[in-house]
């Protein structure tokens, strides 16, 4: 496995355009940690890339039910005409992990292939969740409950960067996110992100270190931190405890 760097406009396709792979795996609607959005033009290379080697491209479409803009591009999956792209999704995030169902989406000629696969690494989704599904999808209710959802979301996100800004100030940087469930928050050049992490877990608050997810280590340290499943008086109480343990540093 080869990891790949990230910018603003997403996984750095040039990085390894000039190679042959077998598959890339990417999450091009929101790209976890750092939450940015791959760009069209790279989208078109990523594609060109997979088309010229003979490569799958795995989209993990992460998050996408969440996008706070409504400028999206369009899906991999929707701009492959060659049909290089396996289109991965869950409803763990927009429903409950509890269900335990996710999608995927295959070229024709994967179908059978994908079955026998699904059928030897662990047999059988749960046919009644299914169902049920199926019909509260079919009768609209959970393009209602999405859009309910990403609209409190998009108010508690609001509520962190108002309640980082009064009670943190300059100690960390926050900057409004567009999709997702968390946010990034940038600490102080020099500050320890896992010393940090540690100071806020003893002060009642869990927020992970952004060098946890990187291969190398980052120039600057940051603290990821979900909002979306805390009231607003939470957050708010949250981001007085974290500035109290930031202050500790």
């Amino acid at each position: 496995m080869v990891a790949i760097a990230v910018d603003e406009e997403g996984i750095c396709v040039e990085r390894f355009a000039h190679r042959a792979a077998r598959l890339a795996y990417v999450t091009p609607s929101h790209q976890y940690p750092m939450g940015w959005v791959l760009s069209l033009e790279r989208r078109l290379k990523l594609l060109a890339w997979a088309e010229r080697c003979g490569a799958w491209i795995v989209e993990d479409d992460y998050d996408s039910e969440f996008d706070y803009t409504g400028r999206r591009p369009p899906a991999l999956h929707a701009l492959a005409a060659g049909g290089r792209v396996l289109y991965v999704g869950t409803f763990s995030k927009t429903l409950a992990p509890a269900l335990r169902l996710g999608y995927l989406i295959v070229p024709d000629e994967l179908v059978d292939v994908v079955r026998v696969a699904r059928a030897i690494a662990g047999g059988h989704s749960p046919t009644h969740e299914q169902g049920v599904l199926a019909e509260f999808i079919g009768e609209g209710h959970y393009v209602r409950h999405v859009r309910r959802v990403r609209a409190l979301c998009a108010e508690r996100q609001q509520a962190l960067l108002e309640a980082a800004s009064e009670e943190i100030g300059d100690a960390m940087q926050l900057a409004p996110d567009a999709a997702g469930l968390h946010m990034v928050g940038w600490l102080a050049p020099g500050a320890n992100d896992l010393e940090v992490a540690k100071a806020a877990s003893r002060a009642g608050v869990d927020a992970t270190p952004l060098s946890a997810y990187c291969s190398v280590a980052p120039k600057r340290g940051a603290l990821l931190l979900g909002y979306a499943a805390f009231e607003e008086s939470e957050i708010r109480e949250a981001v007085r405890k974290l500035s109290g343990a930031l202050a500790s540093r």
